[in-house]
Order: C-alpha cells, then structure tokens, then sequence
C-alpha cells in the first residue's frame, strides 16, 4: 500500500509540474488504475491538496478579486483607514489592478496573488489584516534557504546555519546575488502588515527564505557575501528540503510547559506559554490548575511569553485570574462594526441583543468586555510575578501583556510587543471567488489599557539581546530576574 501511494504521488508531482493544465486530466486516469477504494480515498485529498499549488488566474480574474476584496474592507473591516486613508487605499488598489493588466503574462499562478494582495492588504497596516498564504505552497516548498537571520543593530547577521559550510556560522551578512541584503528589506517593506519597524524586521527574517525565492525571484544557487572576523568573503550555497532545516525559528507552534531555575536555593517556577491555543481550553486550564496547585506558596513566578503569537485572550485571562482577588480591566474600547458577513459568524455571540437593533456600518461597544470578574480558584499566587514579553509577542499574547501591565500584577521585562496597544481583532475568513486565496478581515476594534495606542506594549525593564548573546545562547531576561531576586534574597539575610 505504501509503495503504490509513494508511487502515485511521485506521478502526479512529475506532471504537475511539466503539464499544468492536464494535471486533473492525467491524475484521475492515474487513480482510476488503482480499484482499492480505500487508496483512492487516501490518495484524493493529496491530489487535490496538489492540483491547487499549480492553478494559475487570468489578469482579468485576478483583477475582479482585488476589486471584491476593496469591497470587503470598506464593507466589513472594523477600522481599516486609521493609518492610510480611504482615498489612498483606493488609489493603491487602482494602481495594483494597472500593473495586473499590465503584466506581459496572461495568467497569474497563485503564489503571485498572494504577494499582489498582500501589497494591498499591507496599506492597512494591521497585523489581523492579512491575506493567508496558500498551504500548497508548502507541499511544494523544495529551496529552502539555509540560515536564519536576524536584525541586530543595524545589521543582519546569521544566528542559525544548517549549510554544510561552518564558516557561515554567527556572521554577518552583506549581500545574496549581489544584492546588499539591505537592499532585499527594502523591497520587501511593501509585504509588511504594521506600523511598527521592529515587526518589520521580524517578520523579514521569518519569511526570508519564502520573500528570497518567490517574492524578489532570487533563485540558487545563492551566491552569498558575508563578512566574519573583519573578512569580507563569499560562499556559494544551495537550497536544502525543509525537512533538512529543524530551526527554532517556529518556536511559538510548541506545547505549553513549565519548568523551574534556582538562585541560590530559591526555586523559581516558569509558565512557558508559547500560544493560547494549543489542545482544547479543558486541557489548559487543568495545566493551570494544577501548576498553581503546586506552586501557590512560591515566592517568585516567571511567565514567559516572549515566543507567544496568540490564540484566544480568555485563555490568557484565566491565568491572570490567579492574580487579582477583585474584578480588573481587560480593554478601554472593544467594539464591532456591523455587516451582513459579522451577522452570520460567530463573533455574533458576544453581541446578545445589541445586534438586532445595529444598522449595517453602525458601531456598538461591548461594556462587558471592559472589566473580567476572576473565576473562583482556591489557588491565588501571592508572590512576585515576572512576565516576559518580545518582538514576537502577538495578538493575545499582548492583550495579556497589556492587561497584566495595567492592572500592576508584576514586572514586565523583556522588549516593545509585535501588536499595538489599539489593534483590529476577531476576524472573519473569507475566499477570494477566482483565485481561491483566503483573507482575515478583522471585524472589531479593540483598544487595551494603554498609554500609547500606536505602540506595542512596552516593558517595565528593557533586556536588549546583542548579537554576542545569540552567540552565547544568553538568556538575557531570566539572567535579570535572577539577578533581582538573589539581590533581594541577599538584602533579607543582610
């Protein structure tokens, strides 16, 4: 069985990609060879998971599709001309359908919509609002670029080298086919949904190899010019499978966990929430639970949520509840803005009766939103607190930040969030009629307690990570809290 599936899949890429246009034509004759009915129900899904990588859209469809998701923004996006205005997004939608019409190709393969949509998506500049990136992409993935790079006073370096050329390792970068690597984030600014530079930079360095290959069209081999010990010099490498490339890049798709340090004698205790969504909420908060169960009399906690890109802000607010005996603020302003599509979803259900009287455009907050009464727990934390936040702290993961921040629940340590403090949320997935790609429109406004609503949430304490720390593999925000508390653990016996 698994010989003949390994052998229809091997088929089936060979002419996906040397026939796009017979590709259905040729897989069903291929899977009707084989009678098994349980093959075929095997094999189906991946064929047709196949066949969408290599569809391609007219300019005219791609053009219909940029029209309707202009529509979609004006109609349900809840705020969506903060930070360019609707005369401006306009235009840049006008321009983007021009240099559509333009292309001297007459079809568009899906990767390129993306990016297109992308470009217009970002004028918005909200990080909810997004144009999802097809899985089949994946599937297909084969040049992957084999270091990881990171942003570091004013500089890309290499924190990570999975090339068999060790010389690579912890340098600095300089240019890829000639092109200074300055020069590659600049071009690639358009792609980035925020406001915020250092996000920018993040997400440059999460979606290198993908913005290297297919967005600026920078194929390996790679010729690469780096400089590593005041020496200038150049490597040629070339692409690996991602199954070659195991990176802690993707650090925040891992399972919640805790684990405990020690300054002198003192344990110390870490909640490491790397999401709000992983499991069923059940599961979550029985780990909860039975972590503060255990760890209620402890003097110091550390959550850490530094690799923390959301999930859902009740799951956050469940942990928080272990520090607050009285009712305490979530949000100064949460609320939807009508539409026929917000009508139909499931966000819906946190309007009640407000809904019914709302008018399509009409705004209307949610008053119970603002304040959250602390469920009843036998196990509240009465000790110090210590939250760590990043550049990669996102979505809830921020509203929790913010929340904890506002309401003095401890010390915050770490550096400014990806999200800002006023931020488009809950949104709707909807599917782009020609070209099948699939769009997140927020539907709701939601302001946390904050002082700057265009920024993220800032720290109490800065830990700034130089590139020497990387190389060291420094954790310079527990070396901080360590620090703290084995001044306070000397004062006391002094």
């Amino acid at each position: 069985m698994d010989i003949l599936i390994h052998d229809i899949f091997t088929k089936l890429c060979y002419w996906q990609a040397i026939c796009k246009s017979s590709t259905i034509h040729i897989g069903v004759r291929m899977m009707t060879r084989y009678s098994n009915k349980h093959l075929l129900a095997l094999v189906l899904p991946l064929f047709l998971f196949l066949c969408v990588g290599c569809r391609e859209v007219s300019k005219k469809a791609l053009v219909e599709d940029i029209g309707i998701y202009q529509g979609y923004i004006d109609e349900i996006h809840a705020d969506p001309y903060r930070m360019i205005s609707r005369k401006d997004f306009k235009l840049s939608a006008e321009k983007i359908k021009q240099d559509v019409s333009r292309s001297d190709n007459n079809t568009i393969s899906i990767i390129d919509c993306f990016f297109i949509l992308q470009e217009l998506s970002a004028k918005i500049q909200d990080g909810h609002t997004r144009i999802r990136l097809p899985l089949s992409i994946f599937s297909q993935k084969k040049n992957v670029f084999p270091l990881r790079i990171k942003f570091l006073d004013d500089k890309f370096y290499v924190i990570e080298n999975f090339s068999h050329d060790s010389t690579l390792d912890y340098c600095t970068l300089i240019a890829i086919n000639g092109v200074p690597i300055q020069a590659l984030y600049a071009k690639s600014k358009h792609l980035f949904n925020t406001s915020l530079d250092h996000v920018r930079h993040l997400m440059f360095e999460d979606h290198f190899s993908l913005i290297l290959t297919d967005y600026l069209k920078i194929k390996p081999p790679w010729r690469v010019s780096y400089e590593k010990n005041s020496q200038t010099m150049i490597v040629e490498l070339n692409p690996m499978s991602p199954d070659q490339v195991t990176s802690e890049q993707n650090t925040h798709n891992r399972r919640y966990r805790h684990y405990s340090i020690f300054a002198e004698n003192e344990e110390i205790p870490i909640l490491d929430l790397p999401n709000f969504s992983y499991g069923s909420q059940e599961s979550y908060q029985n780990f909860i639970d039975s972590f503060f169960r255990k760890y209620a009399n402890a003097n110091y906690l550390i959550i850490d949520l530094r690799h923390n890109r959301g999930g859902s802000g009740y799951w956050g607010f469940y942990l928080l509840d272990h520090f607050s005996d009285e009712p305490y603020r979530i949000a100064n302003k949460f609320a939807f803005k009508v539409s026929e599509k917000m009508r139909k979803s499931i966000f819906s259900n946190k309007a009640d009766a407000q809904l019914k009287n709302a008018r399509n455009g009409e705004y209307f907050e949610i008053e119970k939103h603002k304040f959250r009464t602390p469920h009843k727990t036998l196990s509240k934390f009465k000790g110090k607190v210590f939250l760590l936040i990043s550049e990669e702290t996102f979505s809830a993961g921020v509203v929790v930040a913010a929340v904890f921040k506002a309401n003095k629940m401890g010390v915050v340590i770490g550096r400014e969030t990806a999200s800002r403090v006023r931020f488009c949320s809950d949104s709707l997935t909807l599917k782009l009629p020609n070209s099948g790609v699939k769009v997140t429109i927020p539907v709701a406004v939601y302001e946390l307690p904050g002082k700057n609503p265009d920024r993220g949430v800032f720290p109490d304490i800065i830990a700034s990570r130089k590139f020497d720390d990387y190389r060291r593999d420094r954790d310079v925000e527990i070396e901080i809290i360590k620090e703290m508390i084995q001044n306070e653990i000397d004062d006391i016996q002094s």
